[in-house]
């Protein structure tokens, strides 16, 4: 048998695995009042309740579950998600393939800051609420629709997870309480927030996030990067000025879209909207884009070949930012970041004299730690070290009065929760900026 027989016949077996995995695999998109679900492996055996387990040690548990492609995927899911080791999950909306030697890709969570156990519950209530309680049977997040003639649940083929009425009216969508993601179609309104997750397996929400402002003082309305701090601190602007003549009562909003990432401004003429864009790729597949906990806006498209999502375009770099060491977190905390690469402050006089380690000695991007704890307590033995040609991505907030290096740092050491002072010339000592 020569070796073109044994690859037809290697290839021929593996469909033949995958078509029966298929012809068992069957979507059900929608859910009824007064279900509910237990968050343990036999609970979710049947054909309408699948358990899906991963290389990795992930799994999915769906409550509903659809497909725009049934035969090649992905999947647009609902139901509980974990990590390994699996002993905490979400109430998660995901993408993934039916494949265990792929991965599931989260795109939605109700309850990052408090997952929940095995045994935990999700109840479409006969009110139209749909409740997650943990195990002892405490509540950890409800979708607030009770009594407003909800009719049931389904994951749609946009991966919105709906609450609908009798006339299929929308009552409650995911897509109106984005997370770190924002899919095809979906918006970012004003007030609301994309925040970064910690780490792509620790869910608890980063100081990272980007939000939509209404026009300010200076005329400007858009999609702004944020570090969170007292008070925050400006990384990232995408942004387009509005004259307040032209200034419409409608909100503005950014708007994920086949082949852009849109800022409709809205004006006194609601009919003719600004809009303002950032050009993507045009989609092959199913895509996204996620916050991340670098600060970067990543565009991910599934690939039908590696049948996972894959990285397209990182948005933030496409405008505005254009080197990794202007996004805030990309070398921790008290990190510096010179051509990409991080390191710990030094005296530049004596740098013999440590002052900071490493977090991870393999992983300098984790940030520093002091080596001695920093007191308010004993403030009369601060002192401030000197990093010249360094520089800071937000210049916003200054210091009254401080008009040179000395006061400049005086200022900073009389101020216990402060731990860091930029001075930078302008013309002359009189008209620096701090």
């Amino acid at each position: 048998m020569g070796p073109a027989n044994l690859l037809f016949i290697i290839v021929a077996v593996s469909a033949q695995l995958l078509s029966e995995a298929w012809l068992n695999f069957t979507e059900y998109p929608t859910a009824n009042l007064s279900t509910s679900w237990t968050n343990n492996e036999s609970s979710f055996t049947g054909p309408h309740v699948l358990q899906t387990l991963f290389y990795d040690g992930s799994a999915v548990r769906s409550l509903v579950l659809s497909s725009p492609q049934p035969i090649l995927g992905p999947y647009f899911g609902a139901g509980f998600f974990c990590a390994s080791p699996c002993n905490v999950f979400l109430f998660a909306i995901y993408i993934f393939h039916i494949r265990s030697d792929t991965k599931p890709h989260m795109v939605w969570s109700a309850n990052r800051a408090r997952p929940v156990r095995e045994g935990a519950t999700i109840e479409l209530t006969i009110d139209g609420n749909l409740v997650l309680r943990d195990a002892d049977g405490s509540l950890v997040w409800s979708s607030g629709s009770s009594e407003r003639s909800v009719a049931g649940m389904v994951i749609t083929e946009d991966c919105n997870l709906v609450l609908f009425d009798r006339r299929n009216g929308t009552v409650w969508q995911s897509f109106d309480h984005p997370s770190d993601v924002l899919l095809p179609g979906q918006s970012l309104l004003e007030g609301t927030r994309l925040v970064a997750n910690t780490a792509a397996t620790n869910w608890t929400e980063n100081q990272v996030y980007m939000t939509v402002l209404p026009r300010g003082t200076n005329g400007y309305t858009g999609l702004y990067g944020y570090v969170g701090s007292t008070p925050s601190q400006l990384y990232y602007a995408f942004s387009a000025w509005v004259s307040e003549n032209d200034t419409g009562n409608g909100p503005t909003k950014v708007t994920f879209l086949n082949s852009s990432l849109s800022l409709l401004v809205q004006t006194r003429q609601p009919s003719n909207p600004r809009m303002h864009n950032i050009s993507l790729p045009a989609a092959k597949s199913t895509q996204y884009v996620r916050l991340e906990s670098d600060g970067h806006l990543r565009l991910y498209e599934w690939s039908e070949d590696l049948l996972k999502c894959i990285l397209r375009s990182d948005v933030t770099m496409l405008r505005e930012l254009n080197d990794d060491c202007e996004f805030p977190t990309v070398c921790g905390e008290y990190g510096i970041c010179t051509a990409g690469q991080c390191t710990c402050p030094f005296q530049d006089n004596s740098s013999s004299i440590n002052y900071f380690k490493p977090v991870h000695l393999r992983k300098a991007n984790l940030g520093c730690a002091p080596l001695n704890s920093i007191s308010c307590q004993e403030m009369q033995h601060h002192k401030l070290l000197t990093l010249t040609d360094v520089s800071y991505f937000d210049t916003h907030h200054t210091i009254e009065n401080a008009t040179n290096v000395d006061s400049c740092k005086q200022a900073c050491l009389k101020n216990c929760s402060c731990r860091a002072v930029i001075f930078r010339y302008h013309l002359n000592d009189s008209q620096s900026a701090i």
